[in-house]
């Protein structure tokens, strides 16, 4: 069985882990570093009195009698100390009934004749572990000095167990401590989770996660919130476009179906009147492919960042000129448009020129002229039609609205939504004003490249302007 560990569990365990490996290695370190010093003290006691038999054995000046013993090794073991010598043969002199107390190493034996040198070891005496120094004091003649270990390893085993002792109450502090720091340093992911799953369960992007840090989480904090922000766009532009269509499409695919129901009825129809009911379904298709390029238009937003580049706007809006004059082939078009190159996507600004012509030429006089100027990124269109009440003038860009003179006109009311649209996602800006003279006059402003951005029209009660902090509308056509 697989066993999953939250990212809490896992923080404790690594930090409580690389504690405690550390807390293990300095124990350890320590630990050896005390014992090797208390041992270092016992051999030191060890060689001092080896110094002083050697002393006392100078006096035979390198001829020991035989059986020779130093003077304070009677005793035995009893004061935890013991002497004794060993010669190159193997024997060994010692107190009367300590003869056995120790054996002599082959080693010891080498000592004793020269072949090896002095040393330490290890040896039971009595049942007592002690240490053991064996040094040459003369030919053929090798005291041991032996000193019991039983209170030095009493101290090595108290520290030991101290240290044993500490390492397990770091351990668990630094597991306390790193659940501490965990519950506080994941209490952000914690909530981002929270977000998430309410998001994911809910369908609702509207939900942010509240944190103010400046570290790692604070900017994923902020991506999160960004990425929400984006998603919620998107669903209302779904949302949007889901309304649009059906609240647009429904009329005129209700009238398409009756002419097409109508053609079917009466297959024996005169030509004259099918031949106008035919008109009227190409009108109505022609009417449905545009309404329906103007809801994508509007639910699209501002232009995608791989659209845009450096457009010659003075030539997009000629290109728009030259498909408005095939549109409107009796109104005349009268444009100035000098040099302009704007950052954004040619086709879209094409779409924004060619809506601002057609609501032009459509509510203006049939013969125009409608005037087109191109100065410093600052395009204007104006007709010389009846113009747009001042009541009326704020809406223009509202979706859908339809001034009560024009609702006789064709169209949707989604015209001048798209060309605002356009303008906001390219940093610019529209607005609706009142031609001098009569007529109206279409504002088209976009940051040109190498000049500063223009500054937002003013708003008046006699004009419309859509800037980047409008609600998004539409207009009239």
């Amino acid at each position: 069985m697989r066993i999953r560990l939250t990212l809490k569990a896992r923080f404790i365990l690594v930090a409580g882990g690389a504690v405690a490996a550390v807390a293990l290695a300095v124990t350890a370190v320590a630990f050896l570093a005390i014992r090797n010093d208390l041992q270092n003290q016992v051999r030191a006691e060890i060689a001092a009195r080896a110094d002083s038999v050697r002393h006392q054995a100078l006096q035979y000046h390198g001829h020991i009698p035989k059986g020779w013993v130093p003077p304070h090794s009677s005793g035995g073991f009893a004061i935890l100390t013991y002497t004794q010598v060993v010669t190159s043969g193997g024997e060994v002199w010692a107190p009367p009934g300590d003869l056995h107390l120790l054996t002599p190493s082959v080693a010891a034996i080498e000592v004793a004749a020269g072949k090896e040198d002095a040393y330490y070891s290890f040896a039971k005496i009595n049942n007592i572990r002690a240490m053991v120094y064996t040094e040459r004091v003369a030919p053929g003649v090798a005291i041991q000095v032996a000193e019991a270990l039983t209170t030095t390893d009493q101290e090595v085993s108290s520290i030991g167990t101290m240290l044993a002792a500490l390492s397990v109450v770091g351990v668990l502090a630094a597991t306390l401590l790193g659940w501490a720091v965990a519950r506080a340093g994941l209490a952000p992911v914690a909530r981002l989770a929270g977000v998430a799953e309410e998001v994911t369960a809910t369908g609702d992007p509207s939900r942010r996660v509240e944190m103010r840090r400046r570290d790692e989480l604070g900017r994923l904090a902020m991506s999160f919130n960004a990425m929400l922000g984006a998603l919620q766009r998107s669903l209302d532009a779904q949302r949007r476009l889901v309304s649009d269509a059906s609240h647009e499409l429904r009329t005129p695919l209700a009238s398409l179906r009756i002419n097409a129901d109508l053609l079917l009825e009466y297959p024996d129809m005169p030509p004259a009147e099918r031949n106008e009911v035919l008109v009227r379904v190409a009108d109505q298709v022609e009417e449905l492919s545009r309404l329906v390029v103007s809801v994508t238009d509007l639910a699209r937003g501002e232009p995608l960042r791989k659209e845009r580049s450096r457009v010659r706007f003075d030539e997009v809006a000629s290109d728009a000129l030259d498909a408005a004059r095939r549109d409107w082939p009796k109104t005349e078009f009268d444009a100035e448009l000098a040099d302009c190159t704007v950052d954004g996507s040619a086709e879209r600004l094409r779409v924004a020129v060619k809506n601002l012509l057609d609501n032009a030429a459509k509510f203006g006089p049939p013969q125009g002229p409608v005037q087109v100027r191109l100065a410093g990124g600052d395009l204007t269109v104006r007709d010389h039609g009846p113009g747009i009440a001042p009541d009326d003038l704020p809406f223009v860009f509202d979706r859908f609205y339809r001034a009560l003179s024009s609702r006789s006109a064709p169209g949707a009311g989604l015209g001048l939504a798209v060309v605002q649209e356009i303008a906001l996602g390219h940093g610019g800006a529209v607005a609706a004003e009142p031609a001098p003279g009569g007529g109206t006059l279409m504002r088209f402003t976009l940051p040109e490249l190498g000049r500063p951005a223009p500054p937002d029209p003013p708003a008046a009660d006699t004009a419309a302007v859509a800037r980047p902090t409008d609600v998004m509308a539409a207009q009239p056509g």
